[in-house]
């Protein structure tokens, strides 16, 4: 099954502070950039869509001229919601991919091994998810009071490449009641009953939320390379 990556990369980034995370540079290259190495390494993707903003769309647009990738990189328009942009994003896709990729462009540190093997159950199963077992302790809150305690051995962290099957996804959206949100893509498969399989993700593949993380993220990055 042939898959499409999008890469949602319009949001606004409101504690991120000053400037756009994307093009933010970790390690003397824009955030953006790692993702899209990986994801041509890695091998198994038929066209990348970047969806971008009106504030940084020439800027990758001059990032992926510069890359010269063997992969074919596009852009899109992105909108209002994240919903909205990776629709976009979607609908730029060559019809010929049967499976879409979604990754978040926040989080810099996706390996290519790890973009595989998501596509891998992604062909597999339908849906996938990478996650990461949760450590902390869990409570259940009310206006400041412990409530409870959550069984963190039914909970898990999840990270994005996430994979589906496309039919799959674009029933998904045409599904969601009107007016719900969700924060992810498995939200959305899950409301409208697919099962969606777990791979195992990567405590390293952070994401990107505060400007501090982009010195944890350097420092990720500079254990790899040695």
């Amino acid at each position: 099954m042939t898959c499409g990556a999008v890469i949602p990369a319009a949001g606004q980034a409101r504690r991120f502070g000053n400037g756009d995370k994307t093009v933010t540079h970790l390690c003397d290259r824009p955030v953006l950039e790692w993702s899209l190495r990986a994801m041509i390494e890695a091998g198994d993707l038929h066209q990348i869509v970047v969806v971008v903003s009106d504030e940084n769309q020439f800027q990758v647009i001059d990032l992926i001229t510069s890359l010269q990738s063997p992969i074919p990189i596009s852009t899109a328009r992105g909108g209002a919601l994240r919903m909205d942009s990776v629709r976009a994003g979607i609908d730029a896709l060559d019809p010929a991919c049967e499976l879409v990729l979604i990754h978040d462009a926040a989080r810099p540190l996706v390996t290519p091994d790890l973009i595989r093997d998501t596509i891998a159950a992604g062909r597999t199963h339908g849906a996938a998810i990478p996650s990461t077992p949760v450590t902390d302790t869990i409570k259940r809150i009310d206006n400041e009071v412990v409530m409870g305690t959550v069984d963190r051995s039914e909970l898990a962290a999840v990270q994005t490449p996430q994979v589906f099957r496309r039919e799959w996804l674009m029933h998904a959206y045409s599904a969601l009641p009107s007016g719900r949100e969700a924060t992810d893509e498995s939200s959305i498969l899950e409301i409208a009953g697919y099962p969606v399989h777990i791979v195992p993700g990567d405590s390293t593949n952070i994401k990107l939320t505060e400007s501090s993380d982009v010195a944890i993220a350097e420092a990720l990055l500079r254990e790899r390379e040695a």
